[in-house]
């Protein structure tokens, strides 16, 4: 009897590790997203002084390499594409675990927007909880993002098994499946669209002071994430980064007064005096509308650098040995995109 309990717990414990594997294999593959936790996990515990938490706004614009080379920044993104509202306070719990930064900075672009359907459910979701280390934490993001995107019943199980959702693309699997050939670089990011492109025409920058209501969802999940903040030892800043399409800055501006209602500090970059500061030429420092290039984003990352540095009494660790990684990597971003900038 023993015998076969023993045999049966053997079975399910190898079935568990063989879906480990293959959930990273069949689910949507992004190599910024894999290199984001990756660099994140890899990097040496309580190294890190500012963590940034986001979307593409977070990594589009802060560049852990940028920081260090100008300021002796130590710093990192842990931030993936469309991030949804209500995975924030979970990819925090994450950071959190193996770093005690002196401030955390969260991007407030996520809870800018309608609670419509299309904008809360997406398969981005995967981004995360693909590249997460299982834990509780990552059972509660799942949770939170059913019941934020009103997902229930068996449809769950798409999120703790993306092989149901996923298994067709075993037929496109390549090499790079199998292989972690993505340098973190601080998880600063290289892609080359990023670093090569730049506006067509002339759009430029635009202010408002008007306020528009958020969706009920994402209010709900910017207060709850506030709320939790509350109980923390960490500094937290709130910024949401200067873009220069109009649809969402009134909805900024309603999250803003959220934020700072709640006793916490709020940066809008669209504001005229922070946006003038950082110096942009649009046409050659954005991507597109929502995001700067590898020429806007140095301007960002060392102007906003210098302000955290002052604000949050950060310290310059270059030339310490406790912090050769940073350098290191740094340099080897230095000549990943060499060919595209040169700082």
């Amino acid at each position: 009897m023993i015998k076969e309990i023993v045999k049966t717990i053997g079975f399910f414990l190898m079935g568990f590790v063989i879906y480990l594997g293959v959930k990273e294999l069949l689910g949507p593959f992004d190599e910024n997203a894999e290199m984001m936790f990756d660099g994140y996990y890899n990097q040496q515990e309580d190294t890190m002084d500012a963590v940034f938490i986001g979307n593409s706004h977070i990594y589009k614009f802060w560049q852990g390499a940028f920081a260090w080379d100008e300021l002796g920044m130590a710093s990192s993104n842990l931030a993936t594409s469309a991030m949804p509202a209500s995975a924030m306070k979970n990819v925090m719990i994450e950071a959190l675990k193996t770093q005690s930064p002196k401030v955390v900075v969260l991007d407030a672009t996520p809870f800018a927007s309608e609670d419509k359907s299309l904008e809360r459910k997406n398969n981005k979701i995967h981004l995360l909880l693909d590249n997460m280390k299982f834990s509780w934490n990552r059972v509660e993001m799942i949770e939170n993002y059913c019941k934020f995107s009103e997902v229930s019943g068996m449809d769950k199980l798409q999120y703790y098994f993306p092989i149901m959702q996923f298994h067709p693309r075993w037929k496109e699997l390549s090499k790079t499946d199998f292989l972690k050939t993505h340098p973190s670089y601080l998880n600063s990011n290289y892609q080359k669209s990023w670093m090569s492109k730049g506006l067509e025409e002339d759009t430029p920058h635009t202010i408002t002071e008007e306020r528009q209501k958020v969706g009920e969802l994402n209010e709900a999940a910017l207060r709850d994430l506030l709320e939790w903040c509350k109980g923390q030892e960490v500094e937290v800043l709130f910024v949401a980064m200067p873009i220069l399409r109009t649809v969402n800055l009134a909805r900024i501006n309603y999250v803003g007064d959220i934020i700072e209602e709640a006793g916490f500090a709020f940066v809008n970059c669209n504001d005229k005096e922070w946006y003038d500061s950082f110096g942009f030429q649009e046409k050659d420092d954005f991507q597109d509308v929502n995001h700067t290039n590898i020429k806007g984003s140095y301007k960002f990352t060392t102007v906003f650098g210098e302000y955290l540095m002052e604000q949050y009494g950060l310290e310059d660790h270059r030339g310490e040995d406790k912090y050769a990684s940073y350098e290191e990597e740094a340099l080897g971003y230095r000549k990943k995109v060499k060919k595209y900038f040169k700082y």
